[in-house]
C-alpha cells in the first residue's frame, strides 16, 4: 500500500487506545490483590528503561505496564499487558520478551534467579483459540496468564500462586535460565 493509500484511511494504525484500560485495570488488580507492606506495585516501572544500553542519546529498553517487588526478599517481576480483537499481532509483539536471547539479557541485567517476565492477555488474546492455543508451545508456564473477562479471582489465584509463590518468595526451582 503506498503512502497516499495509507494517509487516506479513516483508521490510522495508533488511534486505538482502549488497551490503556487492560493496563490500567490490572494495575488497580495488582494493588486489591497484594498486601501494599509486603509488595510494591510499580506502574510503569522505569527500571528496564536501559536494558539494551543508550543509542543515538535514548534508551533502548523496555516500560512494562508493572512490577511488582517482594519487600522482604526484593524479587522483582514485569508485566507486559497485551489486548486486541480478533484480528491483529499483540500477540506475536508479546514473544519477543519471552525468546532465549531475552532471558539472558534480563537475567544479566535484573540478576533475578528466574525470568522476570510475565504476560497477561486480555479480550480475545485470553479466549479466542486462534491464539491461545499456541502459548503453551511458546511462553513457560507461570510467565504467562489468559486474564478471560477481566475476572478479579482467577487472576489473584494466578498472581498469588504462580507470581508471589512461585518467583517471589520460597526458593525458586523448576526453571532455569539459559547459559
Amino acid at each position: 500500500m503506498d503512502s497516499a493509500r495509507l494517509s487516506a484511511r479513516t483508521k490510522q494504525p495508533g488511534h486505538d487506545r482502549t488497551f490503556t484500560t487492560s493496563e490500567t485495570n490490572f494495575v488497580k488488580a495488582l494493588t486489591l490483590i497484594l498486601p501494599p507492606e509486603r509488595y510494591e506495585v510499580i506502574d510503569h516501572p522505569r527500571d528496564l528503561l536501559r536494558i539494551f544500553g543508550i543509542g543515538a542519546g535514548r534508551d533502548l529498553g523496555i516500560r512494562p505496564e508493572a512490577s511488582i517487588r517482594n519487600r522482604e526478599t526484593e524479587r522483582v517481576m514485569y508485566f507486559e499487558v497485551k489486548k486486541q480483537g480478533d484480528a491483529g499481532n499483540a500477540e506475536e509483539r508479546a514473544f519477543k520478551h519471552h525468546t532465549f536471547q531475552f532471558y539472558k539479557t534480563l537475567q544479566t541485567f535484573t540478576r533475578m534467579p528466574y525470568h522476570a517476565y510475565c504476560t497477561i492477555f486480555c479480550e480475545s488474546l485470553a479466549t479466542n483459540p486462534r491464539y491461545t492455543t499456541k502459548f503453551r508451545f511458546l511462553i513457560e508456564p507461570g510467565h504467562y496468564f489468559l486474564w478471560a473477562d477481566y475476572e478479579f479471582k482467577p487472576l489473584r489465584q494466578f498472581i498469588q500462586d504462580e507470581i508471589c509463590t512461585r518467583f517471589l518468595e520460597g526458593p525458586v526451582g523448576e526453571q532455569t535460565i539459559p547459559k
